[in-house]
């Protein structure tokens, strides 16, 4: 499997750029702005009076410490400054363990259990878990503010943190978790992923707190390329 030491082909800067630049752009147009940045602590507060509420598992202060290099978000405010849309993204440098392995251990420590104690993933999982190693961007907590639904927020966002992920760490994979009824809309492959596992995780004690039949979609590293190709031609060069 290439890694990202032994890499033959890099992120392109220009077209990152363009890319990058043209979304921004494109909210700034809705009378918008565009934030990143790696507190969550800060992000936690700038969700309190949403209907969000707060974060998910995957990115709450309670379950976890972020770095700057090793997690960040985006979010997009109003005239007044009150967010109306983030999306976050984490990097875990696997090395040779598996994603299912991560994941089993993971997901057992955040989640209660349907029945007694804490959730616990299956030991007979997907294959391509299994095949996911290295350094694996995880993308999450894509949220829009009701009243703002319908401004087609979310499709500038998901592309921008999945291009910031991309340039920051240019990862062997990126994933993220998507409700079987966002699949059916095909938001995954709208928000830049290329492949798209109908059954992503089996469960030996489901979850109480969310969803038990998740999809995943995911991206290699030559495919995030290849989106990136194909997405940056959408902002031509000046």
């Amino acid at each position: 499997m290439e890694t990202n030491f032994d890499r033959v082909e890099w992120v392109n800067p220009m077209l990152f750029s363009r890319a990058f630049s043209g979304l921004e752009r494109e909210i700034t147009k809705l009378g918008y702005v565009f934030r990143l940045g790696s507190d969550f602590e800060e992000l936690e507060k700038m969700l309190s009076d949403t209907d969000k509420g707060e974060l998910t598992e995957h990115f709450n202060t309670v379950f976890n410490t972020y770095t700057p290099e090793s997690g960040f978000w985006a979010a997009v405010l109003d005239a007044d400054g009150a967010c109306i849309c983030i999306a976050a993204a984490r990097v875990d440098n696997l090395g040779k363990q598996s994603l299912q392995t991560h994941l089993r251990k993971y997901w057992k420590r955040c989640y209660p259990a349907i029945c007694d104690g804490r959730a616990l993933a299956s030991n007979d999982q997907p294959r391509f878990q299994s095949q996911i190693s290295g350094r694996v961007a995880y993308l999450g907590d894509l949220w829009v503010r009701q009243q703002c639904r319908g401004k087609r927020i979310h499709e500038r966002v998901a592309p921008l943190i999945m291009l910031a992920a991309l340039h920051k760490w240019e990862p062997d994979w990126m994933y993220c978790w998507v409700r079987p009824s966002a699949w059916s809309k095909r938001y995954p492959l709208a928000y830049g992923f290329s492949t798209v596992e109908p059954v992503g995780i089996r469960w030996e004690n489901p979850p109480s707190s969310i969803d038990d039949d998740l999809v995943l979609a995911r991206n290699s590293y030559s495919q995030c390329l290849d989106w990136l190709d194909h997405f940056a031609a959408k902002f031509p060069a000046a």
